[in-house]
């Protein structure tokens, strides 16, 4: 899957750790307040708290738009309905790439769904009130305690700048990106994991290119090649610099050294022939797939693979960190918030709200876990072994280096997810330079935040 979801600040990184913020508890508020759709921050701020009370004498359904393929939404929405019997759920699966085209369509209709995972491009509908100010239910749940990167779906009045204003869900489950690699095609090329720097591991992708192995399984039908270069950024590009660009602020830039010295390192693994062959055609699911049944030695996605590849390869799964450019030096990637959001046409908001709750709980936090994802309140996650292990021991390596970095495709503009799928297919298929490659990124949020 190639996802591009909302991703967290270094600041709400911290809070993700479950170290530096504790799970508080639901509140149950009975007050005579509803939270009215469409209602402003400043709304959210003042107002009483909202009523969490939900109908438990009467059936309900809650329509759920995603676009995740792995266990994890579905698992939660089980795991919710153990609670409340009462409540029931029709899920709208979509196809990522056809989900980004089509939800904010999708949730401007009559028939908008009470619930839908909240993608780069949504925060478009914030101006015409289609989303539900969820703040008053934050405020009655305590969700600023329960839940990091909060500020990441929190927008300004006309959706342009994340980090202020009103809030709009909840993340249900924390991912970041690693390096996958396949432990039996490693012992026989003789290569010991994790590398110390980005260098070693070019190094390693070149023997495995010369003992006939495809070094880097990727896809970029659907910009899968957003992740190889996502986490190069982390590794050059400066922090502040990164976070500028994903909250939005005006001025912020992605055309320096660091960027290009990114985009020039994933041109040259695609030239040497280090990336899937025709990687313009394949997908990034079929990569993920490929990886899984054997194929290739490494794969850079988020753990959002983990359960796939675990099935797939079994013991000889693994994953370590991105290196650092520099043997010693901060280790850094790119990641993100599975968010879930609530329409303002929902008819039970009280019961879409109840289940964004949830998804903090214990019980969410074994599904969560089970999909290869990260709770919002890490210390409840259980212990896992194998590839599941891996993916908590390198989130902790993260945790220690302050190290997660947004996503470059959440630029806070509606067309940015497009934008950076056609520019890697002409990055990789030859047709751009890195200079012009980053130069139409830049345009596009120029044009938005001018």
């Amino acid at each position: 899957m190639s996802h591009i979801p909302t991703p967290l600040s270094r600041r709400a990184f911290l809070a993700a750790t479950g170290l530096a913020v504790a799970g508080g508890s639901s509140l149950l508020v009975g007050c005579s307040d509803t939270l009215t759709p469409g209602a402003k921050s400043s709304d959210a701020g003042s107002a009483s708290p909202a009523s969490t009370a939900v109908p438990t004498d009467k059936k309900i359904t809650l329509v759920v738009a995603d676009a995740d393929d792995t266990t994890m939404t579905p698992g939660l929405l089980a795991a919710f309905r153990e609670k409340y019997p009462n409540i029931t759920f029709k899920r709208q699966y979509t196809g990522w790439d056809d989900y980004l085209k089509s939800i904010n369509t999708t949730m401007s209709a009559d028939s908008a769904p009470d619930i839908a995972q909240f993608v780069s491009g949504m925060n478009n509908l914030v101006k015409g009130s289609l989303l539900l100010d969820v703040g008053a239910y934050g405020k009655a749940y305590g969700w600023s305690g329960k839940f990091p990167g909060l500020d990441q779906i929190t927008f300004s009045a006309d959706g342009k700048t994340a980090g202020t204003g009103a809030l709009y869900g909840v993340p249900g489950g924390l991912s970041f990106e690693g390096v996958y690699y396949n432990k039996a095609k490693l012992k026989k090329l003789g290569l010991t994991v994790p590398p110390a720097t980005v260098a070693e591991l070019e190094a390693m992708f070149a023997k495995a290119k010369a003992a006939g192995e495809t070094a880097l399984v990727e896809g970029n039908l659907d910009g899968g090649l957003n992740h190889p270069f996502n986490v190069l950024l982390s590794v050059y590009l400066k922090p502040e610099d990164r976070e500028a660009w994903a909250f939005g602020h005006k001025g912020a830039k992605i055309t320096g050294p660091e960027a290009v010295k990114a985009a020039t390192t994933l041109k040259r693994w695609v030239d040497k022939g280090y990336v899937t062959p025709k990687v313009n055609g394949t997908s990034d699911n079929d990569a993920t797939a490929a990886f899984a049944e054997g194929k290739g030695v490494f794969r850079i996605s988020g753990n959002w693979a983990a359960a796939a590849v675990a099935k797939g390869l079994g013991d000889n799964a693994g994953l370590f960190n991105m290196p650092p450019a520099a043997q010693g030096g901060a280790v850094r990637t790119t990641g993100a918030g599975v968010y879930y959001c609530v329409s303002s046409k929902s008819k039970n908001p009280a019961a879409a709200a109840a289940f964004l709750d949830f998804c903090a709980t214990q019980q969410a936090s074994a599904v969560t876990a089970k999909a290869g994802f990260m709770a919002p309140d890490a210390s409840s996650m259980p212990q896992q072994t194998g590839l599941l292990g891996d993916v908590l021991t390198s989130w902790q390596g993260i945790v220690k280096d302050s190290g997660l970095q947004p996503f470059v495709q959440n630029a806070s503009t509606p067309t940015m997810p497009d934008t950076v799928t056609t520019q890697l297919q002409l990055l990789a298929g030859g047709k751009v330079t890195p200079e012009k490659f980053l130069a139409a990124l830049q345009a596009d949020y120029d044009q938005f935040h001018s």
